[in-house]
C-alpha cells in the first residue's frame, strides 16, 4: 500500500501537469514551479504525521489505546497549527517569493495569483497528510491508500480535466480541483480516526507483535538445531576420514587383535622362559641333593653329574 500511494500520488501531479500544459507552455511552467512549493510544505507537513505515526503505533503496541487516542488528536492539532503558520508566512511573502523563483514577468504574475489558494491548500494537505500517517500507525494503510487514491482519481483529476480541457479555465480551476481534493481526503480520513475503535486496534496490535516475536524465536531455534545437526556432521565426517586413513573400522579392529595376540604372545613366552626356568633349577637341586646324598652310588652320581652338564 505504501509503493502504490507514492505511485499515485506522483502520477496524480503529473497528470495535473498535463492538464495545465493544455492551457499553455507559460500555465505549465508556472505549474511546474508550484509543485517545488508543494514539497516544501508537504516536508512540513510529513514531519508531523511521521513523529505521530510512531507514537500512536507505540502506545497502541504497548496496550494503551487511550494515549494512543491522544497522541493522534494532539498530531492532527499541531500539523494543522503548523500548517497555519506556513501558510501565513507563505501570504506574507507573495510578492517576493516569485521573484526568487523565477524572472519571467508572466510566471510571477501567474504565481501571486495562485498563492492564496495555495495556502489554503496547504492547511488542507496537512490535517490529510497527518491522518493518512495516523490511519497507518492503526495497521490501516489499506484503507487509508483507498481513501486517498478515491478522492484523486474520483475528485481531483476529473474536476482538473474538466476545468482545464472542457471548459478552459486558467489554472485558478486546477488549484480549485487539488484543494477539493485534499479537503475530501482530510474530511474522510478524519472520520476514520474519530470513529475507530481504540481497544480493539490495540489488541490485534499487540496479536500481531506476539506472533511475529513467537515466529522469531521459532526460527532462531530452528538455526541453532541446524547449526548443531550440521557440527554433529561434521564430526561425523572427520570420524570417517580417520577410518578411511586407517583403512576402515574393520582395519581398526584387525589392528587391535592383532595387538592384542601379540601381547598374549609375549606374555605367554615370559611366562614359558619362567616355568623353563623353574625347572632348570630344580633339577640342578635335585642333582646336587643326589650328589650329596652318600647312600647313592658311584655310577649314578656320575650319571647325575652328566645330565646336571647338559641341562
Amino acid at each position: 500500500p505504501l509503493a502504490v500511494g507514492s505511485m499515485l500520488a506522483y502520477a496524480e501531479w503529473e497528470l495535473l501537469t498535463v492538464f495545465a500544459a493544455v492551457l499553455g507552455p507559460a500555465e505549465a511552467a508556472t505549474w511546474a514551479v508550484l509543485g517545488f512549493v508543494w514539497d516544501v510544505f508537504e516536508s512540513t507537513t510529513e514531519a508531523f504525521g511521521d513523529a505521530g505515526e510512531v507514537r500512536v503505533s507505540y502506545q497502541l503496541g504497548k496496550g494503551r489505546p487511550q494515549l494512543a487516542r491522544l497522541s493522534s488528536y494532539k498530531s492532527m492539532f499541531m500539523g494543522l497549527a503548523m500548517s497555519i503558520v506556513m501558510s501565513t508566512i507563505f501570504l506574507s511573502l507573495t510578492n517576493v517569493l516569485p521573484e526568487f523563483l523565477t524572472t519571467d514577468q508572466t510566471i510571477q504574475d501567474m504565481l501571486r495569483m495562485l498563492f492564496p489558494m495555495i495556502a489554503l491548500g496547504n492547511v488542507t494537505m496537512s490535517v490529510g497528510m497527518v491522518c493518512w500517517a495516523l490511519v497507518g500507525a492503526q495497521l490501516r494503510y489499506p484503507l487509508a491508500t483507498a481513501i486517498a487514491t478515491l478522492c484523486s482519481f474520483g475528485i481531483t483529476l476529473p474536476l482538473g480535466a474538466t476545468f482545464t480541457i472542457v471548459l478552459n479555465y486558467d489554472l485558478k480551476g486546477l488549484t480549485f480541483a487539488v484543494i477539493a481534493g485534499y479537503v475530501m481526503t482530510a474530511m474522510l480520513l478524519s472520520t476514520v480516526l474519530l470513529m475507530s475503535d481504540w481497544e480493539k486496534l490495540s489488541e490485534r496490535i499487540r496479536e500481531k507483535v506476539l506472533a511475529d516475536t513467537v515466529d522469531e524465536d521459532s526460527s532462531s531455534s530452528d538455526d541453532s538445531s541446524s547449526s548443531s545437526s550440521s557440527s554433529s556432521s561434521s564430526e561425523g565426517e572427520e570420524d570417517d576420514l580417520q577410518d578411511k586413513q586407517l583403512g576402515g573400522p574393520l582395519a581398526t579392529k584387525d589392528v587391535l587383535a592383532n595387538f592384542d595376540a601379540n601381547s598374549n604372545m609375549e606374555d605367554g613366552g615370559i611366562t614359558h622362559k619362567k616355568s623353563e626356568e623353574t625347572d632348570v633349577s630344580s633339577v640342578k637341586a635335585m642333582h646336587q641333593a643326589v650328589q650329596e646324598d652318600p647312600n647313592v652310588s658311584s655310577p649314578d652320581r656320575i650319571i647325575n653329574r652328566v645330565v646336571t652338564w647338559w641341562g
